[in-house]
């Protein structure tokens, strides 16, 4: 394991953990969730309720293949992280490990951004032979990888549209759109110069496994982009690709807040702002919208539930870096 004098750049994170872990800390963090969650689905029932429930319902995808693609795109953030730190040397196994995983997901996408995390440090500590500071690097490492490949789609995107004069389609959208734009580009930008400019100085992983580990989240990005855009024009053929990566787009830059609740429910929010840049019924794509919404915060709970029971934990394992 090389780790050494290495461990003192993460002293940081460990206090960052601890302070999380206070309990008054904890209690604002739940209220300003519940708060906010309630704030969405309540938008979410006054914009419904502007275009007319009974429309909504009977404007629902009919397409097998918008249901079919769901499951991947599901599945493709656990998978994807499962396969990243088995690349830094954690000995778990792919199917007995994947229910850890499939929670992980279920608390940063249902819960609150970088639950999941807290999640798998703890399991981690119980099952795997490493000791807190190690594990945090290993975390942080990951979680660095994974935000540089997810910022610098983002970044494309955003240089795409921005080429092309789309860019004021999304900035129109709402007042606060413009504020997260800049912000995604600003902190974006920054990640992804300290990261590829400072690899060495502020991750611990090998340069050719932190390839390796960006490689996997980047192809992730990749193929989520591809089946969410192959869901929606399922249900509209005629519509534009263009018109679905500004709306991937608009989703990925308010996915790069930290803390944020409920990421699934709070994407389909984004994207009932841009129904009107759509040409097709506006209850339609309501609809379309809200059963993805749904279809997420369903899979959430029933894969909560399912990975409560049973045992899936590995043997506790030695992990190794290598140079």
């Amino acid at each position: 394991m090389v780790f050494g004098h290495r461990q003192s750049r993460i002293l940081s994170l460990t206090a960052w953990n601890h302070w999380l872990a206070r309990r008054e800390v904890k209690l604002a963090l739940r209220a300003l969730q519940f708060v906010l969650v309630i704030g969405v689905l309540v938008w979410l029932g006054l914009r419904v309720n502007r275009i007319g429930w009974h429309d909504v319902r009977r404007s629902l995808p009919e397409s097998v293949w918008f249901y079919v693609l769901f499951v991947p795109m599901y599945f493709a953030v656990p998978v994807t992280e499962l396969l990243s730190y088995r690349a830094m040397r954690w000995r778990i196994g792919f199917w007995r490990s994947l229910p850890m995983f499939v929670r992980k997901r279920v608390y940063n996408y249902a819960v609150m951004s970088y639950s999941g995390e807290a999640y798998m440090f703890l399991w981690a500590k119980r099952h795997l032979d490493l000791s807190g500071r190690q594990l945090l690097s290993m975390v942080k490492d990951n979680n660095l990888l994974s935000g540089l490949a997810s910022n610098s789609f983002t970044l494309l995107l955003l240089g795409l549209f921005f080429a092309t004069g789309q860019l004021k389609t999304l900035l129109n959208a709402s007042p606060d759109t413009g504020a997260y734009v800049a912000a995604t580009v600003v902190v974006g930008a920054v990640m992804v110069l300290l990261v590829v400019g400072l690899n060495r100085r502020i991750m611990s992983v090998p340069f050719p496994m932190a390839a390796r580990i960006t490689a996997f989240h980047g192809a992730r990005v990749a193929i989520v982009l591809l089946l969410q855009t192959a869901q929606w024009a399922v249900v509209f053929p005629h519509v534009p690709v263009t018109t679905w990566m500004l709306f991937l787009t608009a989703q990925m830059v308010l996915t790069r807040l930290p803390f944020l609740p409920n990421q699934d429910l709070t994407s389909v929010g984004v994207a009932m702002l841009l129904t009107r840049y759509v040409d097709a019924p506006e209850a339609a794509v309501a609809g379309m919208f809200l059963v993805s919404g749904a279809l997420y915060q369903a899979l959430n709970l029933g894969f909560f539930l399912v990975t409560s029971v049973g045992t899936y934990a590995p043997r506790k394992e030695a992990v190794e870096l290598e140079e």
